[in-house]
């Protein structure tokens, strides 16, 4: 797990550092630093040992939101 976090770190630093020395504007900033979150959130609930079912976590997001 220690592994799987320094990775992380790492990938974000330097995604960053990219996106900056591009002159990438916030919302390309934002979609990274989410789609980098939800993998990081995959790969650890594997990790772990209890994979996050995406059909279920999408059927939640789906539910609580557009049917209140």
């Amino acid at each position: 797990m220690i592994g799987l976090m320094t990775a992380y770190i790492l990938f974000g630093a330097a995604g960053f550092i990219f996106l900056r020395n591009l002159r990438m504007q916030r919302r390309e900033g934002w979609t990274f630093a989410i789609m980098t979150g939800v993998g990081f959130i995959l790969w650890a609930s594997i990790v772990i040992g209890r994979p996050l079912d995406l059909n279920r976590a999408i059927a939640w997001m789906i539910d609580n939101t557009f049917y209140r």
